[in-house]
């Protein structure tokens, strides 16, 4: 007579068997991983379609030494960190070489740079753009502050340089920013960043766990594979926000900025360069009443033929017309840039260089390898430039939005 089969012993328990107190163990544990310490910059999770509006740092420059420009921006929330920084290899050159990077999707609060080491940094032009290639803001020379060992910051006939001083060790110039740089439509790219990124983290985990899972033990049938595999992917959604956690963090911190409300008005900002500064710069506008002095204000060049920049503080109305008078006698001027600025000094509308019309006393306006060459006559004596009106057009749509906008932002 044939022995009985022995029963088949019931399987040994899984380690990973799903049970509520294996959950609420890796619920408190993922929790506790949530709260330690992860700083990883924004812009090291990439988007596959992050629109437009990401911010660019744009700087033509050169040097006469061998070594590094660092280009320092802080947030505010973290001090200085290593990769809050751009670096730059240079090596001496006559001729300047635009570089382009991208910034973090965050308010940066300040922005300094820091030359080469015993040298001279030379730049033609910096500015925040972006994907459009939009201007956002620009930087001008007279908006850089010695902050260390610096020896001089001196206009050039395109920019200008900053000279470190003899032996210093880590020379440095602040930029006044007067208002923070704010990227538009940074909150909407944050939370793309942290679905993605911890969908991608929980997927992986999920792959791993299931893997482990399936050489260690075998399942007794379909619903007890699901109820395991369940189980895993539970795991995987807890600890993948763990791995994520600075970039959630910090996109929760940073989605909470209120940029503060600036007041209307707008400035007309000339790059340019004039060999007559002693002479004086002045724009009239009219509101209605025609043109007349009290309507107009003036700038006085700086006493060199280098470039630099003339401003002029623009009503907080719409204007019927705008004359500009380049100097009060006869002179020569080159201009390379005309914009307008807020009071955060954002550019809000760059306006092409044939913007002007010839009125009186203008012997030669034209424009040329992108700059406007203005002559007056040499007996001139009152000069005067008027504005084209689709120049107009734009300004008083420029003036329009930004009176708007302070008004939606202007606390009720």
């Amino acid at each position: 007579m044939p022995e009985p089969i022995p029963p088949t012993p019931p399987p040994e328990p899984s380690w990973l068997a799903p049970s509520w107190g294996r959950l609420a163990l890796a619920a408190v544990v993922a929790v506790i991983g949530f709260l330690l310490p992860q700083e990883v910059p924004l812009e090291w999770y990439p988007l596959n379609n992050p629109g437009t509006d990401i911010n660019y740092l744009e700087i033509s420059c050169a040097s006469n030494v061998n070594g590094e420009v660092i280009i320092r921006y802080d947030v505010n929330r973290f001090g200085n960190r290593p990769f809050d920084n751009i670096t730059i290899p240079i090596s001496p050159t006559t001729q300047t070489f635009t570089y382009t990077f991208p910034l973090p999707d965050l308010p940066i609060v300040e922005l300094r740079i820091q030359p080469p080491k015993d040298g001279e940094l030379t730049i033609r032009q910096m500015r925040i753009i972006n994907r459009r290639n939009e201007e956002i803001r620009r930087f001008t020379r007279d908006l850089f502050r010695a902050e260390r060992d610096i020896a001089g910051i001196e206009p050039l006939p395109e920019g200008w340089k900053i000279i470190s001083a003899p032996g210093a060790s880590a020379p440095s110039t602040r930029i006044e920013l007067f208002s923070h740089l704010v990227p538009v439509g940074m909150n909407h790219r944050n939370l793309l960043r942290c679905l993605l990124s911890t969908g991608y983290l929980a997927g992986m985990l999920f792959i791993l766990l299931m893997a482990v899972l399936t050489a260690t033990w075998r399942p007794r049938g379909w619903r007890d594979f699901f109820l395991h595999a369940g189980f895993m992917a539970g795991l995987a959604v807890l600890f993948a926000p763990v791995g994520n956690r600075g970039l959630i963090r910090n996109s929760y911190h940073f989605s909470r900025y209120v940029a503060p409300v600036l007041p209307p008005g707008l400035k007309l900002e000339m790059d340019l360069t004039t060999e007559h500064s002693a002479l004086q710069a002045q724009i009239f506008w009219d509101l209605g009443a025609g043109l007349s002095e009290a309507d107009s204000t003036r700038a006085q060049p700086e006493p060199h033929a280098n470039q630099q920049t003339l401003r002029f503080v623009l009503p907080d109305r719409p204007i019927q017309g705008l004359r500009f008078d380049p100097l009060n006698g006869a002179t020569k001027m080159v201009v390379r840039g005309v914009r307008l600025v807020d009071v955060g000094q954002r550019t809000r509308l760059v306006l092409p260089l044939d913007l002007f019309t010839s009125v009186r006393e203008i012997s030669r306006l034209e424009v040329k390898d992108d700059q406007l060459f203005i002559e007056t006559t040499p007996d001139a004596t009152d000069p005067i430039l008027g504005l084209k009106p689709e120049a107009l057009a734009q300004i008083n749509a420029a003036l329009g939005a930004t009176a708007t906008e302070s008004r939606r932002q202007a606390p009720r």
